[in-house]
């Protein structure tokens, strides 16, 4: 029987952002963990748990926040994860600035509607991609159905992010890293520079992309985790 592939999605996401890729995947053991049912950081973990079988190894795929909750998740469970591969996610966690960035968010939304806008987008993907229908439509249509409440859930929850690069680091399955050499969320040099902490571990860059990867390139991205979830040689 193949090996779980576990897949986990960023704020305001829910499995729309992985149906393009899956696509691609058509004969793989898939699982998805919903985050966007999440309220706090403990349900995230229980939810990653639950579709994962005692004592049974996985894959895991984390996009973004998805990708926080899943080296979380594989540090608590090492014995039950095969593979890590994160997706537009930095392991050295948040800065200050952006810490504090997101406090002011929260304090604004508690009393302000949220109106995913052109600027919205323009923050998430590549200026090339910001009027394909393909990419801009899902991410839109996430954020007006999972809406206000969600987007203050999944920050509460994974704000502040802990540094985890050193502990990543120590993991005995195998890690793959994949960036953007546009991602405004997390930054490419930023991901190298981890990478470089990180010697076992395999990285891979999505030129002129954005944050949404998995939306702008599903098939290269579905590529990638068939070769990142393949046996070690």
């Amino acid at each position: 029987m193949q090996t779980p592939v576990l897949f986990l999605p960023g704020t305001l996401c829910d499995e729309r952002l992985w149906q393009p890729v899956w696509h691609h995947m058509a004969h793989i053991n898939r699982r998805y963990v919903p985050l966007q049912w999440a309220n706090s950081l403990s349900d995230m973990l229980q939810l990653t748990s639950d579709r994962v079988l005692p004592d049974e190894k996985v894959h895991l795929v984390g996009f973004s926040m998805g990708g926080y909750i899943a080296a979380k998740w594989a540090l608590q469970h090492p014995s039950q994860v095969v593979s890590l591969t994160l997706i537009g996610y930095c392991l050295s966690g948040l800065s200050s600035a952006e810490t504090q960035r997101r406090t002011d968010m929260l304090r604004y939304l508690r009393s302000n509607a949220f109106k995913p806008n052109s600027a919205f987008l323009a923050n998430l993907m590549h200026p090339n991609r910001v009027n394909d229908q393909s990419v801009a439509d899902p991410v839109m249509e996430m954020a007006h159905d999972l809406g206000k409440a969600t987007l203050i859930a999944h920050t509460q929850a994974t704000t502040p992010r802990e540094n985890l690069l050193k502990d990543i680091a120590r993991l005995s399955s195998k890690i793959s890293l994949i960036g953007a050499d546009e991602d405004k969320i997390a930054p490419i040099n930023d991901m190298k520079t981890e990478h470089g902490s990180v010697r076992n571990a395999d990285f891979y860059t999505l030129n002129q992309a954005g944050h949404m990867m998995p939306l702008e390139y599903p098939q290269k991205i579905a590529q990638l985790l068939l070769r990142c979830i393949a046996p070690a040689k």
